[in-house]
């Protein structure tokens, strides 16, 4: 005969993961794991409208079940990482298996251009296996026509000489192409004439460069064009 204390404690470990009963001693079946939903990400290219990266794509339901409730994010980081610009898009409707839609994201850009972003699917209804998503680069000689009008030119002239500086406010720029419109005089007796000058100047270090006719007046700078780094990163 055994002991009371032996016979609760056999019944204690024998109750341990034992199936779930109601009052009428109905045993429970473990719930079914959760069906996913496979969605994959194509075609995903940006484009410029004045100060706003836009970024279009499609997205196909890859998978056996219908999907809805999509929420598509694009994250866009600056050179150095930091994240300078975000959107999203969505698709509520309900999807068919192998069904795709399209997307765009509208990023508006601040002081810092996107030089990577990634577009992924955040948000699905029933959820995914492992989120869709996709890295894309941009080439600074995108932002051709952003970046032109953030370079900076100084000419300040001497006798006969002028001295060039430029900025870019750190953007891809390793030189610049500038006319200048000088009013010189040849010293010949004859009226002042108008000359136009066009040089490359190089960012971030001054020029100086010799002048023979007399320079009375700087009349006008123009940024021309800009030499645009093959990357990122100014050598």
């Amino acid at each position: 005969m055994r002991s009371p204390a032996l016979t609760l404690l056999t019944i204690s470990f024998l109750g341990i993961g034992a199936p779930s009963r109601d009052a009428r001693g109905w045993v429970a079946a473990a719930p079914p794991p959760a069906a996913r939903a496979t969605l994959a990400l194509g075609e995903v290219t940006h484009s410029l409208e004045g100060r706003t990266l836009v970024i279009s794509g499609w997205v196909r339901n890859a998978g056996a079940l219908p999907v809805f409730g999509l929420v598509i994010d694009a994250s866009g980081f600056a050179p150095t990482g930091d994240l300078a610009a975000f959107g999203s898009d969505g698709i509520p409707w309900a999807m068919r298996p192998e069904a795709v839609e399209h997307f765009r994201i509208f990023l508006p850009l601040g002081k810092a251009l996107v030089s990577t972003y990634t577009v992924s699917v955040t948000g699905s209804r029933p959820r995914q296996d492992r989120p869709a998503a996709v890295t894309r680069a941009i080439f600074p000689r995108f932002y051709r026509p952003l970046i032109l009008p953030r370079v900076r030119v100084n000419v300040s002239a001497e006798s006969y000489s002028l001295t060039f500086t430029a900025s870019a406010e750190a953007l891809p720029v390793t030189a610049v192409e500038v006319s200048v419109q000088l009013l010189v005089d040849e010293l010949k007796g004859a009226l002042p004439d108008f000359r136009v000058l066009t040089v490359e100047v190089p960012v971030d270090r001054p020029m100086r460069m010799r002048f023979a006719p007399l320079i009375l007046k700087v009349v006008s700078v123009t940024v021309v064009d800009a030499v645009l780094a093959p990357s990122w990163t100014v050598p």
